[in-house]
């Protein structure tokens, strides 16, 4: 919707050429010329993260409580791994007989390709058939063909202990970046599965931004690079300065309606202004002023 300053301050909308607002306290002096104003919401680059078990099963361990910092990498809850570890386990016993059966043929070898040999020699002294030396032959390409079905068993028995040490390593969910908990939504005992929905939300150590709804009436006067000054709601005496770093290409209702206000159909595209303001809470409603172009 075109926002009037009804909706978001207690002044009067701009029109769309730009003008002044009207004057602030005596202390800050009259408030700059300001081309477009929006409804905002405080967010992190990227967005809140929300964390859901990839597996099903008993939680065994959650050494992560919500306000706790954490770093890429760090547990945050874990499963029962007994299930996974027996699976691991015989994967891990069914590569050592794997390598033992191979190793038998191997000793084999050399044995069946000396007796080969020696059936040639006799063959071509004409002390032995040639039956013999064709059955010396097809035992050596019979062992050398079950040496082959031996070492594909290997590759095979590697995949079994990858696919094992993976479902281990997938009940434990860990902290995919470094950040702050902010809510944990499970304990220890609970049963858990992928359809558990989220079990923990992390609010990544990324800088803030404030994603503000522009209405169409506006779009034209600002562009990326605009600067913007924001103010909280709750607030509304304090003012950080931010800057344009997105326009949106779609246009969509607001999303920002206040609960006693209707919707309409004034459409708005959203906004994206990075703010240094580690001190504004995610989430929390702002406006934006957004100022003309310095000349």
């Amino acid at each position: 919707m075109i926002l009037s300053l009804a909706a978001c301050g207690k002044t009067t909308a701009p029109p769309a050429t730009g003008a002044t607002t009207a004057a602030q306290s005596s202390a800050q002096g009259p408030a700059p010329t300001f081309v477009a104003i929006a409804r905002g919401k405080v967010d992190v680059e990227g967005g809140l993260i929300h964390l859901a078990s990839a597996r099903d099963g008993l939680v065994s361990e959650v050494p992560i409580v919500a306000g706790a910092a954490v770093k890429a990498g760090d547990v945050l809850v874990a499963l029962d791994p007994r299930p996974a570890q027996i699976a691991s386990d015989a994967a891990h016993a069914e590569l050592v007989s794997a390598n033992a059966q191979a190793q038998l043929l191997r000793a084999k070898m050399p044995a069946a390709r000396t007796r080969a040999a020696r059936v040639n020699e006799a063959l071509s002294a004409g002390a032995t058939s040639g039956q013999s030396a064709d059955d010396a032959r097809q035992a050596l390409a019979e062992l050398g063909a079950e040496i082959a079905v031996a070492d594909a068993g290997i590759e095979t028995a590697k995949q079994k202990v990858k696919a094992a040490e993976y479902e281990l390593q997938a009940r434990v969910l860990h902290a995919p970046v470094a950040g702050r908990i902010v809510t944990v939504n499970t304990h220890v005992g609970d049963i858990v599965s992928a359809q558990s929905g989220q079990l923990v939300e992390l609010l990544p150590d990324k800088p803030r931004i404030v994603r503000a709804e522009l209405n169409e009436g506006f779009v034209a006067n600002v562009q990326v690079g605009t600067l913007a000054e924001v103010s909280s709601v709750a607030s509304p005496g304090k003012t950080w300065r931010a800057r344009v770093t997105r326009i949106g290409d779609v246009f969509g209702p607001s999303k920002l309606l206040e609960a006693t206000e209707e919707a309409t159909d004034a459409r708005d595209v959203e906004c994206v202004l990075e703010i240094d303001a580690q001190d504004l809470r995610i989430g929390q409603r702002v406006q934006v002023r957004f100022l003309p172009a310095a000349k």
